[in-house]
């Protein structure tokens, strides 16, 4: 089988690199174990904003106009709603808060993301607010389970194999690469914190970060707001609510908790006064960066080995616009913004 790409993962980065192929009708073809990834099990949570800081995050107005529009249309591939526009609100903790949101809300770009008037504290059953919220807007929810699943089944059946890629297996010449009976011109590792095991870009400072979230089913909760207090209280619909996560860089392994479903349960209790029903606990490991920006480029050496990683926390809103700049650099040779470009790593593989 010859391709024009061969896409090595299938998280919410692997899914959108394939779909800025097949828009363009670049042939390709998927390869990922049939183990799931951190994206499957993320809140899918769309918000531009640190909200612990009241800060926008690196480029957020480019990446949220590209993202909602990207999410929409795959919605319509699909023929199922998979993005939710929900607002977030955002407990406050004092007078202080109070008044650092009113700030932040009237100062570019934020103005446009942050609700000056705040939202009364009796909005909502089961919610502790003693200062009101404040109220987030142009976010949203993605339903990455089941985009992934559906986006798989629907739009690339006969170009996915399931298969966890060998890579001392890979075959790599100046002019294709081959893996077993399938011949690309061109390979993209997308493999989220498994990269850290790839030889081509193992001198990335590919970190990793444990995260556990628990699912609870409550019956009196809103389920048109995604609540962040100490953590994100995000509703999955039918009384079902994605509670999380936690954020460990020494635990690598994705095994559940005890000390991390008491912390989860500790950090809910305080804003959670409803009764609710522990439904799942589930742990998997991020793929994060040292320098907390994304992994996008071509290999130093080999100029048909290519890397898009690196999304950590923020993979629904990034991974749109992440993949679009890829595929211009590869295809059309437009410089990537250099605060993601692996360039700036290209040290530390020479010094290997």
């Amino acid at each position: 089988m010859k391709v024009d790409t061969l896409i090595v993962g299938f998280g919410i980065a692997g899914m959108n690199y394939s779909e800025q192929l097949r828009r363009r009708k670049k042939s390709f073809v998927v390869m990922a174990p049939s183990e799931k990834s951190a994206s499957h099990m993320a809140a899918g949570i769309i918000n531009p904003t640190v909200l612990k800081r009241f800060k926008p995050v690196w480029k957020a107005e480019e990446f949220l106009n590209y993202a909602l529009p990207f999410y929409a249309e795959l919605e319509a591939l699909v023929q199922t709603n998979v993005i939710h526009l929900l607002p977030i609100h955002r407990i406050l903790n004092s007078i202080q808060e109070q008044n650092e949101w009113g700030i932040a809300a009237s100062v570019p770009p934020l103005d446009n993301y942050l609700n000056k008037e705040l939202v009364t504290a009796k909005k909502h059953l089961g919610i502790v607010a003693p200062f009101a919220y404040g109220e987030l807007i142009q976010t949203a929810r993605v339903d990455n389970e089941v985009l992934l699943a559906l986006y798989q089944k629907k739009m690339i059946p006969d170009q996915f194999v399931e298969h966890k890629l060998n890579h001392q297996a890979l075959e790599i010449h100046k002019e294709y690469i081959k893996y077993h009976d399938i011949q690309a011109d061109k390979i993209v590792f997308c493999e989220g914190y498994q990269g850290i095991k790839n030889p081509y870009f193992n001198y990335l400072p590919l970190m990793g970060s444990k995260g556990e979230i628990l699912v609870i089913e409550c019956d009196t909760l809103n389920e048109e707001v995604i609540f962040k207090g100490p953590i994100f209280l995000s509703p999955m619909g039918e009384h079902k609510f994605w509670v999380g996560a936690t954020f460990d860089r020494v635990d690598k392994t994705t095994q559940v908790t005890e000390i991390g479903k008491h912390w989860l349960l500790s950090k809910l209790n305080q804003f959670l006064k409803s009764p609710f029903q522990i439904l799942q606990h589930k742990a998997q490991i991020r793929a994060t960066v040292s320098d907390r920006r994304p992994l996008l480029g071509r290999h130093p050496r080999y100029h048909n080995v290519y890397v898009l990683n690196g999304v950590g926390t923020r993979g629904v809103l990034m991974s749109p616009l992440l993949s679009h700049w890829l595929f211009e650099f590869i295809e059309n040779n437009q410089k990537l913004p250099p605060e993601a470009d692996i360039k700036r790593f290209e040290n530390k593989y020479f010094r290997n």
